[in-house]
Parts: structure tokens; C-alpha cells; sequence
């Protein structure tokens, strides 16, 4: 079997006692009768875990304002940014087949660790998710799943920059896994980034800014951005 193991952070980085608590509030975007756009806050997740202390989480904290929403997408736990919540069991179906067909458009942005020599490029890795250590996934060039991403560098610093990363595919941590392989962990990963990268940020500096959907009733292309790149 053909597959590569990233480096991982130490013991200590990935342990926590209990989750960091929520970078902020969720931010309502927009909403109507079939959908809710809201901007994810860092540090809390899209939706429920098992124990106790991971009840508190983004779609139950929107259907206490909504109470028929039906999460769509996620985003990791670390993550900030946009995502699609469905108002009814309908637009949950047709958003969920937009995002299995992948029509629709997630845009990112980074800041990593180091800087590419290139302005811009591709990865093209399969994952599979690390049944030895979930929910960490690495590249398994036989048995991973396609996985591509386009990226491009916006803007360069003395020891790290800040990219725009476009993923065609939607595996899970594809983006984290990706930049990790490319030698540019993104700075914060508790999960991914080396020591140094993970100690130059105090969360993960990963922001979904860009959504594209195709409303689920009307059929009209719309675009979201995301006010502020918090990083």
C-alpha cells in the first residue's frame, strides 16, 4: 500500500482538556424562506459531538432563532466563514445535491508558513482518512479519495503569506492536508502545522470568504463574501 504520512504537531498540541471557546458570535448574512447564510465564527462546531461538552455547537445556536434549519456543509471546528443553512427539508435536499455535484464555489483564505516561489498552482492528492488516528487524514495514493485544490498568493511576508485557496473537491481538512504537503502549513493548525507554524497564530488562520450557490427555488446564481478576513 502506497501512502505518506504527514509530520505531525506533539501530544501537547493536539490534547485539550476541554474546547476554546468561540472566536466571536455568528454573524447573520442574509436570510429567507429557504435558506440562511451565516459567517461561522473560529472554535465551535458546525454541528454537535457526542459528549456533553460538545453539544454546544453553530445549528443549534441558529435554530434557536430558526427553529426548522437543517445544516448543509460544515466547516472544521478550527475554521471561520460563510456556509448555506436550509429553512426546510426541500432546499436541504436540492442544497445538499449542489454540494455533492459540485456545483457549487467555496473560495479561502490562508495565511501559511513560508511562502511558495510560485504566485500560484494546484495540489492534486488523494486522502483517506488516518483510521489509526482520527479524524487526521492523510494522502494514500491507492486507497484516497481525489482531492484538488487551486491556490494563489496574495500577499507576501518576511516569514509567511497570505493565499487564496480554491478547493474543486471538499474532503475533510483537504485544505490543512494540502498546504501541510505543499510545505506551507497554514499557521495555527493544531492538527498539521509544525511547531513553529503552530505557535505563530493563535487560532487557525483559515476563512471561508467566498460562497456561490444557486437558490434552491428560484434558480438565481448568488454570490456572498464575507466582510472581514478575521487574520
Amino acid at each position: 500500500m502506497l501512502h505518506l504520512k504527514i509530520t505531525m504537531p506533539s501530544s501537547s498540541q493536539i490534547i485539550h482538556k476541554r474546547l476554546p471557546s468561540p472566536r466571536g458570535d455568528i454573524e447573520y448574512i442574509y436570510n429567507d424562506e429557504q435558506i440562511i447564510i451565516v459567517d461561522k465564527p473560529a472554535n465551535i462546531l458546525s454541528v454537535p459531538g457526542r459528549t456533553p461538552e460538545k453539544q454546544d455547537c453553530l445549528i443549534h445556536r441558529v435554530q434557536k432563532r430558526f427553529p426548522k434549519a437543517r445544516i448543509v456543509h460544515r466547516l472544521d471546528f478550527s475554521t471561520s466563514g460563510l456556509m448555506v443553512i436550509a429553512q426546510n427539508p426541500e432546499s436541504h435536499r436540492e442544497l445538499s445535491r449542489q454540494f455533492q455535484n459540485r456545483e457549487t464555489e467555496k473560495t479561502y483564505v490562508a495565511k501559511v508558513y513560508g511562502c511558495p516561489d510560485e504566485p500560484s498552482g494546484e495540489v492534486n492528492l488523494p486522502l483517506r482518512c488516518d483510521l489509526e488516528r482520527r479524524p487526521l487524514q492523510i494522502i494514500d495514493y491507492q486507497q484516497g479519495k481525489t482531492a484538488q485544490t487551486f491556490w494563489q498568493i496574495l500577499e507576501r511576508y518576511e516569514d509567511s503569506c497570505r493565499m487564496e485557496l480554491t478547493p474543486v473537491t471538499g474532503r475533510t481538512h483537504q485544505l490543512r492536508v494540502h498546504m501541510q504537503a505543499l510545505g506551507h502549513p497554514i499557521l495555527g493548525d493544531e492538527l498539521y502545522a509544525h511547531e513553529t507554524a503552530f505557535a505563530m497564530a493563535d487560532r487557525l488562520f483559515l476563512h471561508a470568504q467566498e460562497l456561490i450557490i444557486t437558490h434552491p427555488t428560484d434558480n438565481n446564481r448568488l454570490t456572498f463574501l464575507s466582510a472581514i478576513v478575521p487574520f
